[in-house]
């Protein structure tokens, strides 16, 4: 235990991630939320669509397993019925693909399909990676079965060449179910031990007809079936950072700090969004302002308790994690 608050002590103090609250500066990092309280960051949220119903697209998820095996994403489909595919696409920094094109066709089943998003029913098309991103493993899953295939770097790829790694232990076994999980270890992405990892999602049918509805930024609302996809936009675990762009990242500096009930936030001239979390992912407020440099914004938390602060613009992105007394 002592070693774990010493730990704790030298990231405080290496960090800059700030809450002011009178006198006191407290500077928090996710390691204390998973050291001292055992629960997650914020949630992941999906881009907001709805072509399929909505169960990925109006869905946000909560990821743990940060410092150890297994990780945990824990899905909600907001109320809505799931009955297609969940595909997830991961890159961990090894040699992969930047597009799922027409080369790439494995119907072995209907994960597959949906993973190489197959022309076996007619339904194929292109799925474009942004730049710098390349797909190397996926999880695939539905209510009958959920797993992790590797995904050969070069060369076509056909019937029994997507390569099965594990079973995702989804727990996604009805189409009402408004929550479920999925998980698997670091080992099963190549990785000896936690590191981090990128990701897009898409959500399918088991006949590759596609959907506007995933992860990341860049899916057109209305895409369906065998349009083309291109996603603009990743986002990298753990912390669940959005990636827009090389410029976007190269612009996406905020300064925040909370004081006396108030927001102060620095490098924001546009309208943003105000949202706050509790340990357990769940919203406490949200809201909307015209953010005009350095106007403090008034903000009520709860006291004596972790709160993520997240802040979002067209092209930023912040989270401040912040104690109120």
């Amino acid at each position: 235990m002592i070693k774990v608050f010493r730990r704790i002590w030298q990231e405080l103090f290496s960090q800059h991630n700030y809450g002011f609250n009178g006198k006191i500066i407290i500077v928090l990092t996710l390691l204390i939320a998973s050291s001292m309280f055992s629960q997650p960051p914020p949630t992941c949220e999906a881009n907001g669509n709805s072509g399929f119903g909505g169960a990925v697209g109006e869905g946000h998820f909560l990821f743990t397993g940060e410092f150890s095996n297994p990780i945990i994403f824990a899905m909600t489909t907001s109320g809505n019925e799931i009955n297609d595919i969940f595909v997830l696409y991961i890159d961990t920094g090894a040699p992969g693909r930047n597009e799922i094109d027409l080369t790439v066709d494995d119907d072995t089943n209907d994960q597959t399909i949906a993973i190489s998003n197959s022309n076996a029913f007619g339904n194929g098309s292109i799925v474009n990676f942004p730049a710098g991103f390349e797909a190397s493993y996926a999880v695939a899953l539905d209510m009958n079965s959920g797993g992790l295939w590797s995904i050969p770097s070069t060369g076509a790829v056909g019937e029994g060449e997507l390569e099965f790694v594990t079973s995702v232990n989804s727990t996604l076994e009805s189409n009402t179910q408004s929550f479920y999980e999925f998980s698997f270890n670091w080992e099963d992405l190549g990785l000896t031990s936690p590191n981090e990892f990128n990701f897009v999602g898409l959500y399918v049918s088991n006949t590759a007809y596609s959907s506007d509805e995933g992860y990341g930024e860049g899916i057109a609302i209305g895409t369906e079936g065998s349009d083309a996809i291109t996603f603009t936009g990743y986002l990298t675990l753990p912390g669940c950072d959005a990636v827009l762009s090389t410029l976007a990242k190269s612009f996406s500096m905020i300064t925040s700090y909370y004081v006396n009930g108030q927001l102060f936030i620095k490098g924001i001239n546009e309208l943003a969004i105000i949202s706050v979390y509790d340990l357990q992912g769940r919203e406490l407020f949200r809201n909307q302002y015209e953010i005009q440099d350095a106007l403090p914004i008034p903000l009520e938390l709860n006291n004596n308790k972790l709160q993520f602060i997240i802040i979002e613009s067209s092209n930023k992105r912040k989270v401040l994690k912040v104690i109120s007394n």
